[in-house]
């Protein structure tokens, strides 16, 4: 049989001596293989040792009966703001017309609000934020979307730009706390300046910028190579539009043209990156300059398929040829 099934394999694969013989081993090698899984089912179970079985035993009983507490590598404090979250559900959620800028952390909650987020937002008031419109709930870090759409219809804000901070008084049954703006001494008068050249220390004299917003609106600068237009600025991550309105006040452009350009045609690839790009785009543009050479206007851009028209109208004041 052996020889016939041999020869066969020779005259229908066209396979020389040696090569039928490897595949026979193989249709051996692959069919114990396939019935192996069944020749284990009639092997007998492996009973385990008593002790072994006693001690299994003993493990799933303490592990039915133990609880999230029994555990001492989870500490109770990690879950403190969970744990609040779910004991103010206890409050009875009621809905009306309400000024985002005047509100008690109580009244916050009874919006449906957890306290934390209710302080975090008096935090904010009190260090001289304010909320000009309703979107700018949103910029309150973690504040819950689904919350602020059933809020949305029953926000009534005031015309900021002319009001005084004296209209935000809060009523006689409210905290000073509440305050929408610092009591602290105002701050020194500023001359305008020049938004490519200030420093820190010339942001932060700016109404509602601290040391943070002020380092992230340097280094947003700095990546970009310079500031083109003065709406730039409203790009910054953590600008409400309450602060933009009152650094474009003293912040303007004097002279576009010295900014930092990037060098399309000699800049190198890992080297590559800006704001307004993103890696995979960048990683494009310098493939198409390779097999095509350089470019030679904005027009060449074009041809990437990846940068759209938008990015590119952004990005063509930073680019060199």
């Amino acid at each position: 049989m052996k020889p016939n099934l041999n020869r066969w394999i020779r005259d229908y694969f066209g396979f020389s001596s040696s090569e039928s013989r490897g595949f026979l081993v193989l249709l051996f090698v692959i069919a114990g293989l396939l019935l192996t899984p069944f020749l284990l089912d009639f092997l007998p179970d492996k009973v385990p040792p008593a002790n072994d079985s006693q001690k299994l035993d003993s493990v799933v009983a303490q592990l039915e009966v133990s609880t999230p507490e029994d555990y001492p590598y989870e500490p109770k404090e990690k879950h403190s703001r969970r744990s609040d979250y779910h004991s103010e559900k206890a409050v009875s959620v009621r809905l009306f017309p309400f000024n985002p800028n005047t509100i008690s952390a109580e009244q916050w909650q009874q919006l449906g609000l957890p306290r934390w987020m209710a302080e975090r937002i008096l935090k904010y008031r009190t260090k001289g934020g304010a909320f000009r419109k309703k979107e700018d709930l949103l910029r309150m870090y973690d504040f819950p979307r689904d919350t602020y759409q059933k809020l949305e219809p029953y926000i009534q804000l005031p015309e900021l730009a002319n009001t005084k901070s004296s209209d935000f008084a809060p009523s006689p049954s409210l905290p000073a706390s509440t305050l929408p703006y610092s009591t602290s001494p105002k701050r020194e008068k500023l001359t305008r300046f020049d938004l490519n050249e200030a420093d820190t220390s010339q942001l932060k004299k700016v109404y509602g910028i601290g040391s943070k917003l002020a380092n992230r609106i340097i280094r947003f600068r700095d990546n970009l190579g310079g500031f083109v237009r003065e709406e730039q600025i409203r790009e910054v991550w953590g600008l409400d539009s309450t602060v933009v309105l009152e650094l474009l006040k003293h912040g303007h452009i004097s002279n576009p043209t010295t900014i930092r350009k990037i060098r399309i045609n000699e800049v190198k690839a890992e080297e590559f990156r800006h704001p307004y790009l993103k890696p995979y785009v960048a990683k494009a543009i310098m493939a198409y300059r390779n097999q095509h050479g350089a470019f030679r206007s904005v027009a060449d851009l074009k041809a990437v398929k990846l940068l759209d028209e938008q990015t590119l109208k952004k990005l063509e004041p930073y680019l060199a040829y």
